[in-house]
């Protein structure tokens, strides 16, 4: 065999090889595993979500593990008195303390959780853990994949929506009920007799590019939805709550010399 054939060959095998990964980075096709350094890719987003006002409140929801549970098991109410998740296909999760040598977990059946963000167990949520917090399937009830998927602010299990505050009935998985309890049902309170609500009702009535989907089966539709994909609602949230730097230069107009009295007469700016 001649240097070409074999040259064409090792081409061909390399390209075989790289391609399906250099197609995914640009189709979307992600996986997501817990130790992924997002920034590599998305060094502009990661800046900017680690400069945003609000990292520090996103950072302890992150690190709540009775909070990311709740998420990963579509859960709609919290009962403290007898500290049970109930979620929408009437599943009870149960808080059993003294299982798994006193850890602690949640429990339906045989099944055992405790949904956990920090993957290097050091206690803090930092560097792309954070992001996992919106864009880890297996906390939008697909499991089975690390794929990626987008939580917006008003999910239902966010902040609300006109349609659901599920978090509403479950500030008691946080330290401070109280005064998270206007957080999660922000959604639903800026669409009723709110300054914001025109602008939050006109944007939830418009479609995203984000697909809603069932996460947690048919009977649990997004309340952000519109249509098949989840509604723009979420820019009234971004559009308070994010920064934008611009650069901006002032050109001042020239104004009349009323010190020089032989002046060519013109108009005022």
């Amino acid at each position: 065999m001649n240097k070409i054939a074999l040259l064409t060959i090792a081409v061909v095998s390399l390209a075989l090889f790289v391609l399906p990964n250099t197609i995914s980075m640009f189709i979307g096709q992600h996986t997501f595993e817990a130790g992924v350094q997002c920034q590599k890719c998305h060094a502009a987003e990661y800046a900017e979500l680690y400069g945003a006002p609000t990292i520090d409140v996103h950072k302890r929801a992150a690190n709540n593990a009775n909070y990311t549970t709740f998420l990963s098991v579509g859960g709609i109410e919290y009962y403290p008195s007898n500290s049970t998740i109930s979620t929408i296909n009437s599943n009870k999760w149960v808080w059993d303390g003294t299982w798994d040598g006193g850890n602690g977990t949640w429990e339906h059946g045989s099944e055992h959780k405790l949904v956990s963000l920090d993957f290097n167990g050091n206690g803090e949520i930092e560097g792309a853990e954070l992001c996992h917090l919106c864009h880890n399937a297996s906390l939008f009830g697909i499991e089975g994949a690390h794929a990626v998927t987008v939580r917006v602010c008003d999910d239902d299990r966010c902040h609300g929506n006109r349609n659901h505050t599920y978090l509403g009935a479950a500030t008691g998985l946080f330290a401070n009920p109280s005064t998270t309890e206007y957080v999660v049902t922000a959604g639903y309170n800026i669409s009723r007799e709110n300054v914001h609500q025109s602008f939050y009702l006109n944007l939830s009535n418009q479609s995203s590019t984000y697909p809603a989907g069932h996460p947690y089966g048919i009977l649990d539709p997004c309340g952000n939805a519109r249509g098949h994909e989840l509604s723009r609602g979420y820019w009234t949230c971004v559009g308070c709550h994010s920064e934008v730097e611009t650069d901006v230069i002032l050109n001042p107009h020239p104004v009349y010399n009323h010190s020089d009295t032989n002046a060519t007469p013109q108009r005022y700016w």
